[in-house]
C-alpha cells in the first residue's frame, strides 16, 4: 500500500510534549516528500478541535438543544496559527483535522497567511473533514488552492449522530462536495478508517447518494456524479498529497496503480457499490491480485 505518512503534531499529546515539537520538526532534516514511491513523509497532522456526534467540534454557532455549547478547542488559535507558520516554513505539508466551522475558518486563515508570507504553493495543506465551511472559508480555500479532504462514509455511518447534534438543515450542509466542487475548491475522498470502513465504494456511495445508513438524506443538492465522486478519490487525492504527477490517473509517465471491475461505476445503480469486490489490482505495473 502507497503510504504518505504524517507526523503528529500539535493537538494529539500533553503540553509538555506539544512544548517540544517545534524543536523536534527543526532536528529532522528531511520535510514533506523525503521517502520513496512506496512510503514518504506526508507532512504533520494538527487536530485543533473535536467532533460533531460527540458536540465538541469548534462551531459557531451552538449545537442542537445546548445553547452554551460550540465546542471546544484542542489547539488555540493563536497557538495553531503559530505553529502553521513554523511547520510550513520547514518545509512540510499540513494536514489538519477540522470539523466545526469556526475551526475550518481559522486554519485556513492561517494557511493563507502562511502562504502570503513564504509562497509554497508546492506545500498542498489541507483541511481534512471540511465539514462546514463559511463563505470565508470557501473563498479562501479556492484562491489558495487549498484541498478539502472529506470523509465520505461518514455521511452513511455517522450521519444520524450529525443530524441529533445539529438538526437536519445544518447537518445537511455538512461535507458539502457539490458547494466545494463548484466553488473551485480541490475535492479529494477519504475514509478516515477506523472510524469509517476503508472500502471507497462504500465512500462513494455516500458521495453520491448522502444517504445514512438509515436512509436519511443528508443535503439532495450537496451530491455529486460517479465521475466526480471517482475523481475525488483518484486524481483528487493525489493533487491533495501533491503527487498528481505520479499517481491519481491512468497515463504515460504514471505509475500504473489500476483496478479492473466487472461493471462500469459510471452507470451502476448506487446501491451496487455496497458490495463490490475489484476482480483485479495493479501496483506500480504488478498485478498485486488478479481474478480474470
Amino acid at each position: 500500500v502507497r503510504t504518505d505518512m504524517m507526523l503528529a503534531g500539535w493537538g494529539f499529546g500533553s503540553a509538555e510534549i506539544e512544548s517540544e515539537l517545534q524543536a523536534r520538526f527543526e532536528s529532522m532534516g528531511v520535510m514533506t516528500g523525503f521517502g520513496d514511491d512506496m512510503l514518504r513523509i506526508g507532512g504533520v497532522k494538527f487536530m485543533p478541535d473535536g467532533g460533531i456526534g460527540d458536540r465538541t467540534a469548534k462551531m459557531y454557532e451552538p449545537f442542537e438543544g445546548e445553547p452554551d455549547n460550540r465546542g471546544q478547542w484542542i489547539v488555540q488559535p493563536d497557538e495553531l496559527a503559530r505553529s502553521i507558520r513554523v511547520v510550513h516554513d520547514l518545509g512540510f505539508a499540513i494536514d489538519t483535522h477540522t470539523c466545526g466551522d469556526e475551526a475550518q475558518q481559522v486554519t485556513v486563515e492561517a494557511y493563507a497567511a502562511a502562504q502570503e508570507a513564504n509562497p509554497k504553493p508546492w506545500l498542498r495543506h489541507r483541511v481534512h473533514h471540511a465539514y462546514l465551511p463559511t463563505e470565508r472559508t470557501l473563498a479562501l480555500m479556492s484562491a489558495y488552492r487549498i484541498p478539502a479532504v472529506v470523509s465520505d462514509p461518514f455521511l452513511r455511518g455517522l450521519g444520524e449522530s450529525y443530524i441529533l447534534s445539529l438538526g437536519l438543515e445544518r447537518a445537511s450542509r455538512m461535507m458539502p462536495m457539490r458547494t466545494y466542487l463548484d466553488r473551485g475548491v480541490p475535492l479529494a475522498g477519504s475514509s478516515d478508517s477506523p472510524v469509517a470502513v476503508f472500502d471507497p465504494w462504500i465512500g462513494l456511495h455516500a458521495a453520491i447518494t448522502r444517504e445514512t445508513v438509515q436512509g436519511t438524506v443528508m443535503g439532495a443538492d450537496e451530491r455529486i456524479s460517479p465521475m466526480e465522486a471517482l475523481r475525488s478519490y483518484t486524481i483528487g487525492g493525489a493533487y491533495a498529497l501533491g503527487r498528481e504527477k505520479e499517481i491519481g490517473s491512468i497515463e504515460p509517465g504514471k505509475l500504473a496503480d489500476l483496478l479492473v471491475l466487472d461493471d462500469d461505476p459510471l452507470t451502476v445503480a448506487p446501491d451496487r457499490f455496497l458490495d463490490w469486490k475489484p476482480r483485479a489490482t495493479m501496483a506500480g505495473g504488478v498485478w498485486t491480485v488478479d481474478n480474470r
